[in-house]
């Protein structure tokens, strides 16, 4: 399991790291450019070129980000690759979490360094911007975090799950597996309304005051619930991805 971490990090640093690295970059390139008199510099053309620049790095680094989210996963297991990958003696199910793990972990690196340009084109990285957090905020910061990272890992073995099924298909796999991600996708905001639809016509105006009632009385532990209840269903979402991924890949692989 760790050499499949390695070798996928490996893989994946090659392209997202020197993007990661040339926009933070370019970001204090634009901070020197805007500072003082320096943007009168040749008309403001520099800056201006730079500014696009930006921009530009800015969304690659995304994008790139979930091309090769998706291109791994593809060759390295429903491609030629395949052939090679599923001949070494691991389980299908470490295939698909190191997939998992090191495209979870370059989002929030992706996130991270995007946020850390922004605050350098902004006005630098400044210590005191970051002394509102005390150690009470603490607990539901770790349970925001653990909560995000249940998210990525549902969304990342959704795009598993879509690319797989798409893989039954004799041909245009890669297509077949957007069409996959438009219908699972829209089925699931489309059981998510008729869910909030049910339950608003299910509960009355009694039953409503008494779970206003209810959440005052649990004070600051109402917030602890809530994001309880975001984790399991998060969780629950990665849990049937997977499977469902897990499955394909173990009874219904066709790398012909």
């Amino acid at each position: 399991m760790l050499k499949l971490l390695k070798y996928e990090w490996k893989a994946c640093a090659r392209t997202c790291l020197p993007l990661y690295g040339a926009i933070i970059l370019v970001a204090l390139i634009n901070h020197l450019l805007y500072s003082e008199a320096v943007p009168d510099l040749l008309f403001g053309i520099p800056a201006a070129i730079m500014s696009m620049l930006y921009a530009v790095i800015f969304a690659a680094v995304f994008v790139a980000t979930a091309v090769i989210l998706v291109q791994r996963f593809y060759k390295s297991l429903l491609g030629g690759e395949g052939y090679l990958m599923f001949t070494l003696p691991v389980s299908v199910t470490q295939h698909i979490f190191s997939k998992a793990i090191i495209a979870v972990a370059m989002c929030f690196l992706s996130c991270l360094v995007a946020f850390l340009s922004i605050l350098l084109l902004s006005h630098g990285i400044n210590p005191a911007a970051f002394s509102f957090f005390d150690l009470a905020a603490v607990p539901y910061v770790l349970e925001g975090l653990l909560w995000l990272v249940l998210c990525a890992f549902a969304a990342v073995l959704f795009i598993y799950l879509c690319i797989a099924l798409g893989h039954l298909a004799k041909k245009h796999r890669l297509l077949m597996a957007f069409v996959w991600y438009f219908v699972l996708s829209t089925a699931v905001q489309i059981i998510g309304m008729l869910v909030l639809m049910a339950g608003g016509n299910v509960v009355s105006e009694s039953m409503a005051r008494s779970i206003v009632l209810f959440w005052k009385s649990m004070g600051s532990g109402a917030v602890h619930f809530v994001v309880l209840i975001l984790c399991l269903m998060s969780a629950a979402a990665a849990a049937i991805c997977f499977a469902g991924t897990r499955y394909i890949l173990t009874h219904k692989l066709n790398l012909e």
